[in-house]
């Protein structure tokens, strides 16, 4: 929400993003958490002098979103930049869906919406189950205590993804140490530069593999919608960038995260392990999201239950580090209606 002034920087404004209190780097900065309680609605200045609307109340987020008078174009006169890298890229980059206004934002977004819908998603359960065993068994077989960022959180997503898409995952780790560098608040405009040109470069190429021999796969429904004249090229793998990037990160996130809620919280936890209901594991994953986001709330992964068998696997997360908020997971609260729930099983 932006009502930009720039000019002369306001000191007496707070900064944008605040700094952290030492402990748990992920919970919020007790600035933000000041103007939550206090000031939902203020001004805030970011790195370049300007300054902008922060709203961090959901209702008043969710009337934000919804007012069409209001834009998310970051091409246009006033938009806030989180660093000189975004700006500078913003202007160099084909546009993403996310970063559109209706109607194109409609039309793009229309377009990759079958691949997950309820019945394609419940059809992937097995073999994302298996993925999901594999990983888990590795785990087991290995040394204690585990890496479970590298050994579960990030591998499980990136292979769901790629197996969407059609991409090979053994190009993980090149899309995975590119996709950190957009998510970085201190690269250089050059590093951002060269990380999103690779990547695009990267996805241009799979098209071009799908158009010439296509498969049962998202980018080969891209390659068909080129074909059409329906999206351009640049179009095309600005959006197949855009469901890499979205399909692995913020999962990864969310799984690791969580986990750390749920190792200080073992009460909740014993439910959610002890019980076949899936409803327990939507509930205390809908709950949980909100408050263990390492960025702004995204996609939550999927809940965790019981799996065939027992075992330990142990986060290297400090247990002095509390969970965002302090928030408990609750497990007994209302099922919501929601689109997706695809439960997968992992051990705890």
């Amino acid at each position: 929400m932006a009502n930009t002034v720039t000019g002369t920087p306001d000191e007496s404004l707070p900064g944008f993003p605040m700094p952290r209190a030492a402990g748990c780097p992920f919970a919020p900065p007790p600035e933000m958490m000041r103007l939550h309680a206090e000031k939902p609605v203020s001004r805030v200045r970011l790195w370049d002098g300007s300054t902008h609307w922060l709203v961090t109340r959901y209702e008043d987020q969710r009337a934000v979103y919804g007012d069409q008078r209001l834009s998310v174009d970051i091409t246009r006169a006033g938009f806030p930049y989180q660093n000189a890298a975004f700006r500078e890229t913003a202007s160099r980059t084909p546009p993403s869906f996310l970063n559109m206004d209706d109607p194109d934002h409609a039309r793009i977004r229309r377009m990759v919406t079958a691949p997950f819908a309820i019945k394609r998603i419940e059809a992937m359960r097995p073999t994302v189950q298996r993925m999901t065993d594999g990983f888990i068994d590795t785990m087991l077989a290995g040394p204690n205590p585990v890496d479970l960022v590298g050994a579960l959180a990030l591998p499980l997503p990136s292979l769901v993804i790629c197996d969407l898409l059609g991409v090979p995952y053994d190009d993980h780790d090149f899309f995975q140490s590119n996709s950190k560098v957009g998510l970085r608040r201190d690269v250089t405009p050059e590093e951002s530069r060269a990380a999103a040109g690779a990547l695009l470069q990267y996805l241009d190429e799979q098209l071009e593999a799908k158009l010439a021999d296509p498969a049962d796969d998202m980018l080969s429904d891209l390659a068909a919608r080129v074909r059409a004249g329906e999206l351009t090229r640049p179009e095309a793998g600005m959006l197949g960038l855009l469901l890499l990037g979205a399909g692995h990160e913020p999962t990864a996130n969310m799984i690791a995260l969580g986990v750390l809620a749920f190792l200080e919280h073992p009460d909740q936890l014993a439910v959610v392990r002890d019980t076949d209901d899936p409803k327990v594991g939507w509930n205390s994953r809908s709950s949980t999201a909100p408050s263990s986001a390492a960025f702004p709330p995204r996609a939550w992964p999927p809940s965790w239950r019981r799996s065939r068998s027992r075992g330990t696997a142990s986060s290297t997360a400090s247990t002095n580090c509390r969970s965002p908020g302090n928030r408990r997971p609750d497990t007994g609260r209302p099922v919501r209606d929601h689109r997706f729930r695809v439960d997968r099983r992992v051990i705890l």
